[in-house]
């Protein structure tokens, strides 16, 4: 075969690759196509052919340059078959290598609302993070199986087209013409075209389009803000305010802390379940926590600081945004709350469902605790390692030192997909009984996954009934911090997602919170509240005599200061949140996409210049307070 045919005959195998390419990223236009209007029909259809040309151009490339050099090896003469053999598996490999990656980001995309990025690779790469999303064997099997079917279509066309082409009817087949070179053209208009209708769009705040743009794996936005400035025309797309955050080392505390224990200290048993939004909170679906809710503080109006775990649990001990997660984790600092106990003497022993590991509070929250006290339990479905942590926690507290205070901590998993509970805790009959990610209709299925997730919250319920009736039987609860809440929400399709950790509305981020503090009586508030301020209203019942300002970026509960606004994270975006707007504000490139302006009940708002006008003075406060505890 001479140069020229081998050059046909791998034009042929990467279109052909291109056009299965489309078949895997075919998914992706749903997110799309679902919007009305020809413009935004016009503008997927572009992205979508255009993208699936870029997608495998870097194998195209590394392809024919290998080629090429090959060729020139043999100065001429036909390569050997051993070279023939390296060509050939660097195509197949390359081309399925691509394949492969735009199937699992397309598949995740589809779940959970977000494409591979530095959090999938955190959750693959870290101890527990595959098991935290819920996956079991038969989901691995399925998909393992369909990665494997990519691998043996690439080989079998490739193997295809070159059977095909030693026959004399398809001789014509390594014939030289220029039919692909005509389709670059095409490429480069639909690119084009693109491009500009995505500049137009972020022009205008035409938010169809721009909502569209994140459906695309790696795809560039294109805007003429720069331009337009020039001419005096102002952008109202959603991504204008660009928050950097500083690169200093810590300054936490900001001051020495001022410590005076109590002569009286308080015990503190700190219940944090996975995936626990507001409206669980319920005298049919958790009757324990709601009647212990009723005499405690309650809080109606609160917010995760994060719309998943990581975030939620960091801002909650922390009393810090989300973002500086990266900087503690980095630096295995532990937050002042832990440091003050340890500093007291508190016995210890943290219990989870999960992992230590994923997310790595093991280096952050519980950095300064020795491994020994935190227990993790890893045996059975979710609602039983609940129910065997419960049980080792209430021994811990039984056999404790009566002499000493005791902090415990308990992360519960029943809560998690895919939603666990036995039998004995069904409360809803009609749930999906057959849970797996692969076969799973969201659209059809979606009442009957909220109904396992109701069950699951009214197991979680009866765990938390063992330990309030354990507290209230040994009389406990006079002299003893409660703290009962969730991580985060779940969301059930009601604004068009499953799950958590893909957008800031009101299902993924609202959560419970009641606090029990000895001799403050029963007390509710609409007001809005935050993780943000667990650590502030704990401190200073610890004897800090030091300002929230010193270490946190929260309030104390129990003082006369209303909130304004909060802020939610995750991977790579903050959201404003106050009593009328939420507004997502990218603070990495991953995070550029989807951050439009809505109402806090999460009402789109197609423009958002009046919000960027009337909140600078706030916008600027955030800048500060994200660089706030960082050396300058």
């Amino acid at each position: 075969m001479t140069f020229s045919q081998r050059n046909i005959l791998l034009n042929h195998f990467f279109f052909l690759s291109y056009l299965a390419l489309l078949l895997v990223t075919a998914l992706e236009l749903k997110h799309t196509l679902f919007f009305k209007g020809v413009p935004v029909v016009i503008y997927s259809l572009a992205v979508y052919l255009s993208y699936g040309f870029i997608y495998l151009l870097p194998s195209l490339m590394i392809t024919k340059i290998v080629h090429r050099i090959l060729n020139w090896r043999q100065r001429g003469h036909d390569l050997p078959p051993a070279a023939a053999g390296m060509l050939y598996t660097i195509a197949i490999t390359l081309t399925t290598g691509t394949l492969i990656i735009l199937f699992i980001d397309a598949r995740i995309f589809n779940v959970f609302g977000f494409h591979i990025n530095g959090f999938v690779w955190n959750l693959v790469t870290t101890s527990g993070g595959i098991e935290s999303m819920g996956s079991d064997r038969v989901t691995v099997f399925l998909f393992v199986s369909a990665i494997l079917g990519l691998i043996l279509t690439q080989i079998f066309i490739f193997w295809g087209l070159c059977f095909i082409s030693t026959r004399n009817r398809f001789a014509w087949i390594l014939q030289p013409r220029k039919r692909y070179l005509y389709l670059l053209p095409l490429f480069f208009l639909l690119a084009a075209g693109e491009r500009m209708m995505y500049g137009v769009s972020s022009l205008q705040g035409y938010s169809p389009i721009l909502i569209s743009a994140q459906a695309f794996p790696g795809y560039v936005p294109f805007t003429f803000a720069s331009i337009a400035g020039k001419f005096g025309f102002k952008s109202h797309s959603g991504n204008e305010v660009n928050l950097k955050l500083g690169q200093g080392a810590l300054n936490y505390p900001i001051s020495h802390l001022e410590i005076q224990p109590p002569k009286r200290p308080l015990n503190i048993v700190w219940l944090v379940a996975e995936s626990w939004r507001w409206d669980m909170l319920d005298p049919e679906v958790t009757p324990a926590a709601w009647r212990f809710a009723q005499r405690s503080q309650l809080f109606l109006n609160h917010y995760s600081g994060g719309n998943s775990t990581r975030m939620g649990l960091f801002s909650m001990f922390y009393g810090l945004y989300g973002p500086y997660w990266f900087d503690f984790l980095n630096a295995r600092r532990g937050p002042v709350l832990m440091d003050v106990l340890r500093r007291q003497n508190y016995q210890m022993s943290m219990y989870t469902s999960a992992k230590f590991t994923y997310p790595e509070f093991d280096k952050t929250i519980f950095a300064s605790i020795q491994s020994d006290l935190l227990h993790e339990n890893d045996e059975g479905p979710g609602w039983q390692r609940d129910r065997n942590n419960v049980s080792d926690l209430l021994k811990f507290i039984n056999q404790r030192d009566k002499t000493r205070p005791f902090m415990t901590f308990m992360f519960f998993e029943s809560p998690h997909a895919r939603y666990y509970f036995p039998e004995d805790s069904v409360l809803r009959q009609d749930y999906l009984r057959d849970f797996n990610y692969a076969t799973m209709d969201l659209n059809h299925d979606i009442q009957l996954i909220k109904n396992r997730y109701i069950n699951s919250c009214h197991h979680l319920d009866s765990q938390f009934g063992r330990i309030l009736g354990f507290l209230e039987k040994e009389d406990l609860l006079k002299n003893t911090i409660v703290i009962i809440t969730g991580d985060h929400g779940e969301e059930f399709m009601e604004k068009g997602r499953w799950g958590h950790g893909s957008s800031f509305v009101e299902e993924q981020t609202r959560v419970p919170l009641i606090l029990w503090i000895p001799g403050t009586g029963p007390h509710q508030t609409d007001q809005m509240t935050s993780h943000l301020d667990i650590a502030p209203t704990i401190l200073p019942l610890l004897g800090v005599h030091n300002p929230p300002e010193d270490y946190s970026l929260g309030y104390d509960l129990l003082s006369k200061r209303t909130r304004i606004y909060t802020l939610i994270s995750d991977w790579s975006r903050i959201c404003y949140v106050d009593s009328h707007y939420k507004k997502p504000i990218a603070l990495k490139a991953s995070g550029a996409l989807n951050n439009e302006l809505s109402t806090k009940n999460d009402v789109p708002i197609p423009n958002d210049g009046a919000f960027l006008d009337t909140h600078q003075k706030e916008l600027l406060e955030l800048l500060y307070e994200l660089q706030r505890f960082k050396l300058k």
